[in-house]
């Protein structure tokens, strides 16, 4: 089985579904003017995503600095020792004991699943999928269902373009953050669907867990780059949170002039 084409014609979204559908192994390419993305799928589960260009060993260490688990001088340090060895990073910061097995597999799977969702917001872009058996590198990246990440993505193709309205980049800067209300167990009307009385308080908007982790790391001051380095999400759930939060009046962003 065989399957290339635009991006423009036939979405990912549509080709990931028929791959995970099947239950196919094999590996999607995806490029366009940027990236060169491989994604090895085994059996409807994403194994591996690989980004041409830069290793996803090096990608890892710069994350790991970007989330303040090593500094920039200790990643420098196992670079060195990479270059004299050729270690990998990831056993260099195991037995430097710089990064936990727990903490190499969380940091590694986010790298690959942002990678992977980054695929649903590209306007433009050719994909070959290559029916075959795979066998994934020897990395931290666990398996992830792509029948979840094919649910997820659709939600990010319908809030993505919100999501860059509220949020114009990076390194936009918190302003100020309202408190969050009290979490609440849901009313019986809330489960069953109840209706507002005429002059009854609207109820505070719903936030859900997600949504409360972003927003205790949401400092008056932080950069949104920040946020996404230090929360424990992939970094297009943490815009969508802070999305949410803005959304909801519970966040708000300086304006550039």
């Amino acid at each position: 089985m065989a399957l290339r084409g635009n991006t423009q014609d036939y979405g990912l979204a549509d080709v990931l579904q028929l791959i995970a559908s099947a239950g196919k192994c094999g590996i999607l390419r995806c490029e366009n003017d940027v990236d060169d993305i491989r994604v090895l799928v085994d059996s409807g589960w994403v194994v591996n995503v690989e980004t041409s260009g830069r290793p996803n060993d090096a990608k890892l260490g710069t994350r790991l600095v970007r989330a303040g688990v090593i500094t920039d001088g200790e990643l420098g340090d196992a670079l060195v020792r990479r270059a004299q060895t050729s270690e990998r990073i990831t056993e260099i910061l195991l037995d430097e004991g710089l990064a936990t097995v727990e903490t190499l597999k969380h940091f590694a799977t986010l790298l690959a699943t942002d990678t992977l969702f980054g695929l649903f917001t590209w306007s433009r872009g050719t994909y070959e999928f290559m029916e075959g058996a795979v066998s994934p590198p020897r990395t931290f990246v666990q398996a992830v269902s792509l029948d979840e990440m094919l649910m997820q993505g659709i939600v990010l193709m319908d809030e993505w373009p919100v999501i860059l309205k509220r949020i114009p980049s990076g390194a936009s800067l918190i302003e100020h953050r309202w408190p969050l209300p009290p979490e609440t167990e849901p009313s019986v009307d809330a489960l069953f669907g109840g209706f507002e009385q005429e002059g009854e308080a609207k109820a505070s908007p719903e936030v859900g867990p997600n949504e409360r982790v972003v927003h205790d790391l949401c400092r008056p001051g932080a950069e949104v780059q920040a946020v996404v380095d230090q929360a424990p999400f992939h970094r297009y759930e943490t815009y969508r949170c802070i999305s949410r939060l803005i959304g909801d009046h519970f966040l708000r962003l300086e304006v550039s002039d």
